[in-house]
């Protein structure tokens, strides 16, 4: 009987710790959502054959998609990166998100596009990450932004510099050049 007993009392106390574990680890998970949701910058990560793991609210705006279930499990190149903006195909090796898993190195780019749902593109500055778990490479972590109006700005200063500001005539000095 009282080895039933003490058997029942271990039992309910590890129940018990075991709850307490779940509960701090899913206000973790809660606490860990809320800091991706909160960013203005499109996150994503992606496992080793470019498959989506997670991906944050921004991420899902920028590339028109309504749900994380419409990225998650999918090939990112395929989905959103799998094209240059006229259009030709995107080679994978030419890819910096998978150099990055490749090369266990971080990579930037401001001149490349990704693709929304809807088939339109827009220019993007990303950054993609490794992510290293016992010194192997499981994965990415992408960061982006739409920079098309830090492009608009450009090709507005570029205009201005080349063009006389009174007749919108092409800049004399600019030609000798």
């Amino acid at each position: 009987q009282q080895l039933f007993l003490n058997l029942e009392n271990s039992v309910e106390k590890r129940t018990h710790e075991l709850h307490e574990t779940n509960t701090k680890l899913e206000a973790n998970r809660d606490q860990l959502s809320l800091i991706l949701n909160s960013a203005a910058e499109g996150i994503y990560g992606i496992d080793s054959e470019g498959n989506c793991t997670f991906c944050n609210r921004s991420s899902l705006l920028l590339l028109g998609y309504e749900k994380e279930e419409d990225m998650l499990g999918k090939n990112m190149h395929d989905l959103i990166h799998h094209s240059y903006e006229d259009g030709s195909k995107f080679p994978l090796d030419s890819c910096k998100v998978f150099r990055a898993i490749q090369t266990g190195i971080g990579y930037s780019e401001n001149g490349e596009v990704f693709w929304r749902k809807d088939g339109s593109h827009f220019p993007v500055s990303y950054h993609a990450f490794p992510q290293i778990r016992n010194e192997q490479v499981i994965g990415a972590v992408i960061t982006f932004i739409d920079i098309t109006e830090r492009r608009q700005h450009e090709q507005q200063i570029e205009y201005m510099r080349c063009h006389d500001s009174l007749t919108g005539l092409y800049n004399h000095r600019e030609r000798v050049h």
